[in-house]
């Protein structure tokens, strides 16, 4: 019995630590525009960088979990996708970062196509 009671003890504190929901988003995707086959967003992020590889990164992640949430309404047609990009409590944009969907046929999904980030 004390080790049924130590299990599953263990597993409501593993439970209660993975529900954690004090950890916050990096960054924060606003402004979504859907229109025609053109996606348009602002990332702003919410944390301190160091390197350009961190910048891109971190915008990469919001990228994709964008890309992943409209994923079905992309269905097979082409978008572009066009993301504004905001250091932390910058009201200035970094730049704009482009993506296609669905570039072609021999290459769905999600494709990088450029950037003029700072």
């Amino acid at each position: 019995m004390k080790k049924v009671l130590l299990a599953v003890s263990i597993l409501l504190s593993l439970l209660l630590v993975a529900c954690d929901s004090s950890s916050s988003a990096t960054v924060d995707i606003e402004n979504i525009n859907l229109t025609s086959n053109i996606l348009e967003a602002d990332l702003k992020i919410k944390v301190e960088y160091q390197t350009s590889e961190e910048l891109m990164e971190l915008v990469t992640s919001a990228v994709n979990l964008t890309y992943s949430h409209y994923k079905e309404d992309f269905g097979t047609k082409i978008y572009t996708l066009y993301f504004k990009v905001y250091a932390k409590d910058a009201t200035e944009a970094l730049g704009i970062i482009t993506y296609k969907v669905n570039d072609s046929k021999i290459n769905p999904g999600l494709t990088y196509i450029g950037d003029n980030l700072n």
